[in-house]
């Protein structure tokens, strides 16, 4: 009886090891896309670079940041027909951000805001943020409202200051003046805001060029 009730355990097991390596000789193919009526484009008008162009070291505060002029660039994202988006700002160079400096330009910003500027001789540069001018944009010609997503949870609220988060929250997009819920459109034209800080000078090595090496990625999404 002992021996029998052995054997069969030792016939189980033997049975469970054989199923579970038939069970790791199997992969499942997954085959997904999404068929949408229209795509849409984001493009720069003329240039997608933002110049600061020479920046004299010797006019740089060495104490305290150094906020440079906000720049505008002009920006168009369109539909192959009337679609609905969100528009959104990703750094690349996340790891180059000086923090603390977002203060310098508005009282109301923080870290989540700050792009990176690059580094050179071992130091990060700076940082900068990227806003949606509101008062600039067209949608199909017309005057939208700005909203914003600011818990990127699809709940949308007219935008106080366009600003982006540099991990992609706080996605923006266009409605109906008066309205919070993103409208369809076309064609949604304006500019976008830049707006670099340096570290204070002590913090850089100013003896050597700086450049000056801030990249984001602009990315629609669709509603």
């Amino acid at each position: 009886m002992t021996k029998q009730i052995t054997l069969f355990s030792a016939l189980a097991a033997s049975l469970l090891v054989s199923f579970a390596a038939q069970a790791a000789d199997t992969a499942e193919l997954k085959v997904k896309g999404v068929i949408r009526p229209s795509a849409c484009t984001p493009s720069f008008t003329g240039t997608n670079v933002v110049d600061y162009g020479t920046i004299s070291a010797k006019g740089l505060s060495a104490t305290a940041a150094n906020v440079l002029e906000e720049k505008t660039i002009a920006f168009t994202v369109t539909c192959d027909a009337a679609t609905k988006v969100a528009v959104r700002a990703i750094d690349n160079k996340a790891s180059t951000v000086v923090t603390g400096l977002m203060t310098a330009i508005n009282s109301s910003l923080a870290d989540k805001n700050a792009y990176g500027l690059g580094a050179a001789g071992g130091k990060n540069i700076g940082a900068y943020s990227v806003r949606v001018i509101t008062s600039s944009f067209t949608a199909d010609g017309a005057t939208p409202d700005v909203v914003a997503d600011a818990a990127n949870n699809g709940t949308w609220a007219k935008s106080a200051s366009g600003r982006f988060n540099a991990d992609g929250t706080n996605r923006q997009s266009f409605a109906a003046t008066g309205a919070t819920t993103p409208g369809a459109y076309k064609t949604m034209s304006g500019n976008l805001g830049v707006t670099a800080v340096l570290d204070k000078g002590a913090n850089l090595p100013l003896t050597q060029n700086i450049d000056l090496d801030g990249s984001a990625t602009i990315e629609v999404q669709y509603l």
